[in-house]
């Protein structure tokens, strides 16, 4: 998420942050558009390509007293950006097994195109990876069935010379994200800290929204529909994209760490892969009557987004300055973070030390070169770490920064588990530590305060 914000340049201003919104806004903006263009051209019936928007607004809300599904599809997150280009990079199976490439060149942009979508979905989250295999695998073949080999061989050159630069980065530096994605999925860390119930998660979600229950009622309709006629088998292309989505969604919901941010991809994705498998064979749209319509909603929902630039929230901005003028009174180098709040988090703090490092002199005096390590300590409530070594972490840092518990949210629904929060600041208390109170719900504990 960090690159949204180079096309702005160095951030000189907190005001700044707001663009990055912008750019987050502008990228699920083209990739909405270019599903509407690839739905068009696929031939989808516009009863269906209606009812299956309506699905997708109706899941992500807003309702009376929602929880985390439209706080997560509106934020500054990377989960709706990773949806919609997991629904761009399916509909591409069923527009190559309708469109024709009797041309070099065509083939090699389709490849570049190919790539560059996927590679977009690999840098968001690594889980996209688990379409990039797939999907490519089966574009090569459906190209292949349709235009004989020397086409697939340059759309080869082309996807290859596109992805490039995201595998080259991934090999480098995917190893660890990978190895903490895996653990926060299905390892010990998924069992121990994130686990939810299946039922306590399925409760919560249909709760916080309940469209999400009307969209998948009528999605399991229609392919049980299409399942007992037979129609996907006329349609494997169809049927394939719908399959890739739906064991994806199997797999995410079998995870321990149950969020519904993580099912993002099948709430947005499966309405409109339904829709074209209910379409079956029919006329496209023209090509260039597809690309009107998708550049005017690329320009509306563009056009739509500017209030964003003023979306960055100057509460939490104000708690990272506070903080950090703190550390300079007392020269802290190590500071731990015991929160991880939407208000206040070490992101929020490190955008606060890039802001200060561009004018040289940081926020609250700190110079660049002085720039305090920002940790976390275990916030949650199990064995996974004895709390005698959270306690020993604690003394060995400059100050250790506690948000009031009912800040600390996961999502939008459930409260963080903070026991060990509250223990860890109790214990600085009975250990004869003062807090500084630098916010109205953020202490801030200096224990071995330089002036």
């Amino acid at each position: 998420m960090m690159l949204l914000g180079l096309p702005w340049g160095p951030l000189a201003s907190w005001d700044a942050a707001g663009k990055c919104f912008i750019t987050l806004a502008a990228l699920i903006s083209l990739l909405a558009a270019l599903c509407l263009y690839l739905l068009l051209r696929i031939g989808v019936k516009p009863f269906f390509l209606v009812l299956a928007a309506v699905c997708v607004g109706a899941s992500l809300g807003p309702y009376p007293h929602a929880g985390g599904i439209h706080y997560f599809a509106t934020g500054f997150m990377a989960d709706s950006l990773f949806a919609w280009t997991a629904l761009a990079s399916l509909l591409l199976i069923p527009y190559e097994a309708r469109t024709p490439c009797p041309l070099i060149r065509g083939a090699v942009l389709r490849g570049i195109i190919w790539g560059s979508i996927l590679s977009l979905g690999a840098m968001t989250k690594l889980s996209f990876l688990y379409f990039t295999g797939l999907i490519a695998t089966f574009l090569f073949i459906v190209h292949f069935n349709r235009n004989g080999f020397r086409s697939t061989v340059a759309a080869l050159i082309g996807f290859a010379v596109s992805s490039a630069p995201a595998v080259l980065y991934l090999l480098l530096s995917g190893r660890t994200a990978l190895a903490h994605a895996m653990a926060g999925s299905f390892g010990t860390l998924a069992d121990r800290v994130y686990y939810v119930p299946i039922l306590e998660y399925l409760n919560d979600t249909i709760r916080d929204s309940p469209g999400l229950l009307f969209s998948f009622t009528l999605a399991a309709a229609a392919l049980i529909y299409l399942f007992i006629g037979r129609r996907s088998v006329k349609l494997w292309p169809d049927f394939v994209a719908a399959s890739i989505l739906i064991v994806f969604g199997i797999v995410v919901i079998t995870s321990p760490h149950r969020e519904i941010r993580y099912e993002f991809p099948v709430i947005v994705a499966l309405p409109f892969l339904t829709a074209i498998l209910l379409s079956g064979k029919r006329y496209s749209v023209p090509r260039p009557a597809a690309c009107l319509a998708a550049g005017l909603v690329f320009c509306g929902l563009l056009t739509g987004a500017m209030p964003m630039l003023h979306r960055a929230d100057r509460e939490s901005l104000a708690k990272s300055n506070a903080i950090l003028a703190q550390a300079a009174q007392c020269n802290a180098k190590h500071i731990i973070l015991a929160t991880g709040s939407p208000t206040l988090n070490g992101a929020l703090i490190g955008l606060a030390l890039a802001v200060s490092s561009n004018h040289l002199i940081g926020v609250g005096g700190l110079p660049q070169a002085d720039e305090p390590k920002i940790l976390g300590v275990p916030l949650y409530s199990n064995d996974t770490l004895p709390a005698e070594k959270g306690f020993d972490r604690l003394l060995e840092s400059d100050q250790v920064v506690f948000q009031n518990i009912n800040g600390l949210i996961i999502d939008g629904s459930s409260e963080l588990r903070t026991q060990r929060v509250a223990e860890y600041e109790r214990y600085l208390r009975q250990s004869g530590y003062v807090p500084v109170r630098v916010d109205d719900d953020v202490n801030v504990y200096s224990i071995q305060c330089r002036p």
